[in-house]
């Protein structure tokens, strides 16, 4: 059953007692959250895989909320090891303006975190094309696609905790277009979404995830109207999360009615090994299945370097990013099988599809680009957009409008 939380000004949750720890994630890290009462029922159990510093939160006169509590408690802010770790000050504005969605997988039922803006009414529902955004390998969708940071005036960095500074929220900015209503979600283990028994991710486990989250957007844009058809939802991948969007499209075309493939690392030179016949549990201590995950990495935790690695520019907004994805994300999520990406062959993919990064991209460099462009199926429309002075996080950095205005004018074609 969906269950979603509204962010409001309605109710103040302090701190209660939770399961195995002294103070509730919301008082711990956050201070105090507002939502509405009357979202928070029929939670979710404890899940003892969730990890270190994840945990969900008990009320006396409430059930567990299991999505904004794991999201908002992963890590002890006041002890993070960052060079800004006192400026925690918009900490609780991570999640300002979105509703959670908590939509079961159709397989199996895992609960998929799933954030979105509401929309105003009906005749809006109609106007707007419906997206998924897919994040990458690190970092879960809030960081990711909903960064509050703000700026620098004068060397004071200003939030809009404080009703100050500017918003660096791809979802926000999608959402202000009037044409487009994102969605974002995570993948399991990530942000809100927990962890499964296995205890690890793979490629192909989110690609069932996300045909399971578009078909349940199709159905929420239809408003509960069996006899409307709502638009099919385009969707969205960046960076890795591009791969796994490749191979949705592949896959189920069907479910989908554009695809964007936005700063892809898709490489046609790297193939990934099959890992072991083993068990990962007893694996992944001593091997791992791709250079680009070192073994010291796979039950670790999440630095701020990683968190900054991906930006060439505009170190503030690089700093914002560090502090919301270490909130969001403490600990490195475990990819296993990752030899399932060797599915990704740009032939196969049979939908509109625009291929977008930036031209100073390290892990996206113009000569994969071209190959994954140039190769796209044949009888589909194509799009390749090139951002001039933009690196890896194009929508994060100064040149996010241009990101944006891309996407608007290509979900809004007529093929």
């Amino acid at each position: 059953m969906q269950k979603m939380i509204q962010l409001s000004t309605s109710t103040k949750i302090l701190g209660r007692h939770c399961f195995r720890h002294k103070s509730c994630a919301f008082e711990r890290a956050y201070g105090g959250l507002s939502i509405t009462a009357s979202s928070i029922k029929n939670g979710f159990s404890r899940d003892a895989a969730v990890g270190k510093g994840r945990f969900n939160c008990c009320f006396n006169e409430w059930e567990q909320c299991r999505v904004s509590t794991r999201l908002l408690s992963s890590v002890d802010v006041e002890s993070a090891s960052s060079p800004t770790s006192s400026s925690y000050s918009h900490k609780a504005s991570l999640l300002k303006g979105l509703e959670i969605n908590t939509v079961p997988a159709e397989d199996d039922g895992h609960p998929l975190a799933v954030y979105r803006i509401a929309k105003d009414d009906d005749n809006e529902r109609q106007q707007r094309t419906p997206v998924l955004l897919l994040h990458g390998r690190t970092w879960s969708s809030v960081p990711v696609y909903h960064l509050v940071g703000g700026r620098r005036d004068n060397d004071a960095e200003v939030y809009p905790a404080t009703g100050e500074g500017e918003s660096r929220s791809l979802i926000e900015a999608l959402f202000s277009t009037n044409r487009i209503q994102p969605y974002a979600m995570d993948f399991r283990g990530f942000g809100g979404t927990p962890k499964d028994a296995s205890g690890f991710v793979e490629p192909l486990r989110c690609v069932k995830d996300v045909v399971s989250v578009l078909n349940w957007i199709q159905s929420s844009e239809s408003g509960g109207d069996t006899g409307r058809e709502a638009l099919r939802p385009a969707l969205l991948g960046w960076s890795h999360g591009a791969l796994i969007a490749q191979i949705v499209a592949q896959r189920h075309p069907d479910a989908m009615s554009k695809l964007i493939l936005y700063g892809s690392i898709y490489n046609p030179n790297i193939k990934y090994a099959i890992p072991p016949p083993t068990s990962p549990n007893d694996s992944y201590k001593g091997i791992t299945d791709h250079d680009d995950f070192p073994v010291h990495e796979m039950a670790s935790q999440n630095e701020y370097g990683n968190a900054t690695e991906d930006f060439t520019h505009n170190h503030v907004v690089s700093n914002w990013f560090a502090e919301a994805a270490l909130i969001c994300d403490p600990i490195k999520v475990q990819w296993w099988n990752l030899h399932q990406l060797n599915e990704c062959h740009p032939s196969l993919v049979k939908v509109p599809t625009m291929v977008i990064a930036g031209d100073q991209d390290p892990y996206a460099p113009m000569i994969t680009q071209a190959e994954l462009f140039t190769h796209l199926g044949k009888g589909v429309d194509r799009v390749w957009s090139i951002i001039a002075n933009a690196d890896h996080a194009v929508h994060l950095s100064d040149q996010r409008y241009r990101l944006v205005e891309n996407v608007r004018n290509f979900l809004g074609m007529d093929v």
